[in-house]
């Protein structure tokens, strides 16, 4: 086995929503678990006629966790949040592991589940940039959650001092944003996990390492200039010999012999009997014993 190192990322969240003061027993009318556009946390201010109205709200987000693998050594985990607004001025927001179960499209101002008694994580967050991803560290939660899923419920963030004030509040995108799926709220996990080393083939032994001869390729041939060969220069058989001029004369004499015999031996008229065999064997003595003296002198 060897350890791997590596970084996963869990994008969307399976479930987010908020609560806000103003609405203790109801959701947002226009959605069942808030606006799908937006979530918020933080202090905010509505002005609606003669009414001034002031609402803190919280956001209650969670991830499902089973992609990690079971041997993995969590190193580090950040939940992070695209704010695409920011609050009027700095503030601090804070993050707790949920303690108990909650359902997205019913959770209430009064039907909140409880949380830990202190947070897990603070993030600031300044007016500027106004739009950019805000992250929470959460590596000792995810580590408990990790050992026992089944008390993973995820996580609640919201401002630290809550009050009546404006210009407090921090606009996020949920995962029912109609925004690419890269600005949706992820979970960021670094774990030291390990795999069989198999993965890596091993290196053969010399005498089973195959040898190998390269193709015979010759030398490249230089080409050299053309001449023209006069009737002295010695011919070249196709061996690449050398004949001299006697040799050839003597060749060309027994050719000619042959040729002779042959055409002898066509002008003999066609005659029945011993006279044609007789007249046939003459001429063949006498080319035979003209081919031995060539045949000699060679």
């Amino acid at each position: 086995m060897q350890a791997v190192e590596s970084t996963l990322t869990i994008q969307p969240s399976i479930a987010d929503t908020f609560v806000n003061s103003m609405y203790l027993h109801t959701k947002y009318p226009e959605d069942p678990h808030g606006y799908l556009w937006s979530i918020f946390a933080g202090n905010m201010y509505v002005e609606y006629d003669s009414y001034k109205l002031y609402g803190s709200s919280r956001i209650y987000i969670k991830f499902n966790i089973t992609s990690i693998p079971k041997d993995a050594k969590i190193l580090s985990a950040n939940i992070c949040l695209y704010m695409y607004d920011p609050p009027k001025t700095t503030q601090e927001f804070e993050t707790y592991r949920v303690l108990s179960d909650w359902n997205q499209h019913q959770l209430t101002w009064r039907t909140q589940p409880p949380v830990a008694s202190t947070p897990t994580s603070t993030a600031t967050i300044n007016p500027k940039p106004t739009e950019t991803w805000i992250c929470w560290e959460i590596t000792r939660d995810l580590k408990m959650w990790h050992s026992e899923p089944t008390k993973n419920y995820g996580m609640m963030m919201k401002i630290k001092q809550e009050m009546n004030a404006s210009g407090q509040l921090a606009s996020f995108y949920p995962k029912e944003s109609t925004q690419p799926q890269e600005l949706k709220p992820k979970l960021v996990v670094r774990v030291d996990w390990h795999e069989p080393i198999g993965s890596t083939p091993p290196t053969p032994s010399p005498r089973e390492t195959p040898t190998h001869t390269p193709a015979y390729t010759p030398p490249p041939t230089t080409a050299q200039p053309t001449q023209t060969k006069n009737a002295t220069q010695p011919a070249e058989s196709k061996s690449g010999t050398t004949v001299d001029s006697t040799e050839l004369l003597s060749v060309l004499l027994l050719a000619a012999i042959i040729g002779g015999a042959i055409l002898a031996l066509r002008r003999i008229p066609k005659q029945r009997g011993s006279h044609r065999q007789e007249k046939l064997n003459r001429v063949m003595m006498r080319w035979a014993s003209k081919m031995v003296e060539v045949g000699n002198s060679l």
